[in-house]
């Protein structure tokens, strides 16, 4: 094969992989050094966790962008209860999250109120912006994330996410800015084996290309709001 044909095979290799990055919305930050700051309160505004998390790390893979954030995750007085870290990344135009990234439950953590561990799966997300985006042919996954006390993982929470679906656009505006967001609703239960309690309700979810997690709020099913969160600051 000679210079030309190979030359042209690559520009041909940069062309398909740079389609495929356009064809998925990163719904996270993509600049190293971004830090977000948001905070989770319940339903009469009292403050109950902080989290804030940094891009450390970007790459470029075929299917587009991988990055990797670190997190601190802390109650209402700034003692630590989880600190990681966080992934997201596109593949095959469709853009996928680590669960830890949302941490949407306050109060579910908040009345842990500890040190935990956090056990989690990644999640796709609808790419909304694209033209022709169909939500009857968008599948989302459903999602699961374990928080467990870790002086006493008898002490544990699950919580399950189920039925997501991709709703509207809509433009949301918190401290930290306005932003047009895709609108995600997803069903939810929560597990303690422990005293074997079990609740049931569900949530809204509004994510920002570039951005990512601006708001959620989560109510229970007599549709009283449980608990909120927003976005606060991005530096």
């Amino acid at each position: 094969m000679n210079t030309k044909v190979v030359f042209a095979a690559l520009l041909s290799m940069f062309a398909v992989a740079g389609a495929m990055a356009q064809d998925c919305t990163f719904f996270f930050p993509q600049s190293e050094g971004t830090v977000l700051v948001r905070k989770g309160y319940d339903a009469k505004g009292n403050l109950q966790t902080i989290m804030i998390y940094k891009v450390d790390e970007v790459e470029t893979i075929p299917s587009g962008q991988q990055v990797e954030a670190d997190y601190v995750f802390t109650n209402a007085a700034g003692t630590v209860i989880n600190k990681g870290d966080i992934e997201a990344y596109c593949q095959n135009g469709e853009f996928f999250m680590d669960m830890k990234q949302s941490l949407s439950y306050p109060g579910v953590v908040s009345e842990m109120n500890t040190d935990v561990d956090i056990t989690d799966n990644f999640v796709n997300y609808p790419n909304t912006f694209t033209p022709d985006f169909n939500s009857n042919n968008v599948y989302m996954d459903d999602a699961s994330v374990k928080i467990y006390d870790k002086k006493n993982r008898k002490n544990r929470r699950d919580i399950s996410i189920y039925d997501r679906e991709y709703m509207t656009n809509e433009t949301i505006t918190t401290p930290a800015g306005t932003f047009e967001c895709a609108k995600v609703k997803y069903k939810m239960d929560t597990r303690s084996p422990k005293s074997k309690e079990k609740i049931t309700g569900y949530g809204y979810e509004w994510y920002a290309p570039n951005v990512g997690l601006v708001r959620t709020e989560q109510y229970n099913d007599n549709n009283a709001l449980q608990s909120y969160t927003v976005l606060e600051e991005i530096k």
